[in-house]
């Protein structure tokens, strides 16, 4: 009987032992995960530090993000900055162009779209003796336009007494009578009266000025032949007509 009574007892402090033990061992498995975990503490060195951001702040991190991004729109060319702004006389070239009525025998092409201060320049007379012919023209518009006259040059070589052998062209509305409500479309039509019109009495070409006004006859017989490639005044001429 009483050594029944001390096993009990004894069974009774082997799961009191156990029960301690089980304890002690949740106790530290508790601790080690706590102090795995990050906290907010500031001096700890491996812990993540939150930090309440007040309004102050924020406006002075917008403020930053705001300059960094117009620094980059500057260097990318982007934005109104980056963008090239137009002359007053590229403004004045797009109105005239825009305006411009065709004139019959003529056509413009421009070898940059981008860029309306030069171009080329076809005419082709319906009349006269220079009939059936091409003439190009290089047209160079200045950066003072229209307070200044476009500067043509001839690109071929023609027979006439108000262009000379090099292509320049003695014309007065791109000289003396030049005015600034005088717009692209007269100087083509322009253009193209020297060629319907020659004028003797204001020449550049003073050797064929001078036949002309000497000797209408000959001076026409060589316009014909130059036209069709002949060698006049010790020069060979483009092949223009049949």
């Amino acid at each position: 009987m009483l050594k029944l009574q001390e096993l009990k007892k004894k069974q009774q402090q082997a799961k009191a032992a156990e029960s301690s033990t089980s304890s002690n061992n949740t106790a530290a498995e508790n601790q080690t995960s706590t102090s795995s975990t990050p906290t907010a503490d500031s001096n700890s060195s491996t812990g993540y530090i939150l930090k309440r951001q007040n309004s102050k702040e924020l406006a002075e991190k917008r403020k930053q993000k705001s300059k960094e991004n117009l620094f980059s729109l500057r260097r990318s060319g982007g934005g109104k900055k980056g963008k090239k702004k137009a002359n007053p006389a590229e403004l004045r070239v797009h109105k005239d162009l825009s305006e411009m009525d065709p004139v019959a025998g003529t056509r413009l092409n421009f070898p940059d779209p981008n860029h309306l201060m030069t171009f080329e320049l076809f005419v082709i007379p319906a009349d006269g003796m220079y009939k059936g012919a091409e003439f190009k023209f290089t047209v160079n518009i200045p950066n003072t336009y229209p307070y200044d006259p476009p500067k043509a040059q001839c690109e071929t070589m023609i027979y006439h007494p108000n262009i000379d052998w090099e292509g320049h062209v003695c014309l007065n509305i791109l000289r003396a009578d030049w005015m600034p409500v005088l717009n692209l479309g007269a100087v083509v039509f322009g253009l193209m009266t020297l060629f319907l019109q020659p004028n003797p009495d204001d020449p550049l070409n003073k050797e064929v000025a001078q036949l002309m006004i000497d000797n209408r006859t000959q001076f026409e017989k060589n316009v014909k032949l130059t036209l069709q490639g002949g060698n006049v005044s010790g020069r060979q001429f483009p092949k223009l007509l049949k």
